[in-house]
């Protein structure tokens, strides 16, 4: 085993196939070890002796990278990149490959599926049928959908996926993005805001798209949701601690703003004691918005080949950290 080229899952779930990226990775000639830990010193003794790290949620931290001298690269299954030391793992010279295009369809439908659920208020309305009643005043006070306003923060691959299909229903589209070039509003033509809370004052919906990260922890709070319109719908298919999820929760319960449609959640699984699962304004999926089953399937075969990659000698497809000093022997660039 020694001689083999070790690729080590992190948190591999019982319930999930690792088929596809078996036959690429074992097809190469390497090995792939399945593993899941409970804590970070049993995560730092099934990661020891890998060559390449699989995650899917694990906390990669500066400590577990210290203790992986023979890591050469870790594949993050996804987008998101708040569970790894990025700057810990260039300093080791462990390259970070992710997939920054992944799931973009099917994120910006499921976004688009809870600010339609949430509007027209289909937990409420499914529970009056389920109940044997029929409409019994629960219609009211309901908005057109066409006309109104979708605020979308963040205007990265997902946000700009979500903009024309909301703009097929009729509907405005603004985004608040400091970062993004103006090129992407003019060609979708959505309309720039200046500043968060402009965003927040003018828009119907407000649907969050921005990473995770020491800037956007907590983004929405109490001030946040007061600037929302009382009748406005918050939806989130990004990171759950962008949200102070108890502001949340105090401003549907207090009627700050209207109604949420939510995908993530600041700790998951959600509480089986979380007032949200309560809540008729509230629909609620279950950090599902990635998921088709070609979305995964690809993704599986993407993350094994990154690894047949970097062990051919070759980059990654999608690297995070391309600056760094790569303990392989990559060519330079």
């Amino acid at each position: 085993m020694a001689d083999t080229f070790l690729a080590v899952h992190t948190d591999a779930p019982p319930t999930m196939s690792f088929e596809i990226e078996r036959e690429v990775i074992e097809g190469a000639g390497a090995a792939l070890r399945l593993t899941r830990s409970r804590s970070e010193d049993e995560l730092i003794e099934n990661v020891r002796e890998a060559d390449a790290l699989l995650v899917l949620g694990a906390q990669v931290t500066r400590r577990v990278m210290e203790n992986m001298p023979r890591c050469k690269l870790i594949v993050r299954y996804g987008v998101g990149l708040d569970t790894l030391d990025l700057p810990a793992a260039t300093e080791h010279g462990i390259v970070v490959a992710h997939f920054p295009d992944f799931c973009m369809p099917e994120v910006a439908n499921h976004a688009i599926m809870l600010l339609l659920a949430a509007a027209k208020k289909l937990t409420l309305l499914q529970r009056v049928m389920r109940e044997g009643r029929w409409r019994d005043g629960a219609l009211g006070p309901m908005g057109s959908i066409w006309g109104e306003t979708l605020g979308l923060v963040a205007f990265g691959n997902i946000a700009q996926a979500v903009a024309p299909r909301a703009q097929a229903l009729g509907m405005k589209v603004v985004s608040f993005d400091p970062f993004a070039s103006d090129e992407p509003f003019a060609r979708l033509g959505v309309e720039r805001v200046p500043t968060l809370d402009a965003l927040l004052e003018q828009s119907d919906y407000v649907s969050v798209h921005t990473p995770l990260n020491g800037d956007t922890h907590h983004l929405f709070s109490t001030a946040q949701f007061a600037r929302m319109k009382p009748s406005a719908c918050f939806i989130n298919t990004g990171r759950g601690p962008v949200v102070d999820e108890q502001a949340l929760i105090a401003a549907l319960q207090g009627g700050t703003i209207a109604s949420a449609g939510l995908d993530v959640f600041e700790k998951e699984p959600l509480s089986p004691d979380s007032p949200l699962l309560k809540m008729d304004n509230v629909v609620l999926t279950p950090h599902s918005a990635s998921y088709s089953d070609l979305a995964f399937d690809t993704m599986k075969r993407r993350v094994g080949q990154a690894v047949v990659d970097l062990m051919r000698g070759r980059w990654p497809e999608i690297v995070a950290n391309r600056g760094l000093t790569p303990r392989a022997s990559l060519p330079a660039g």
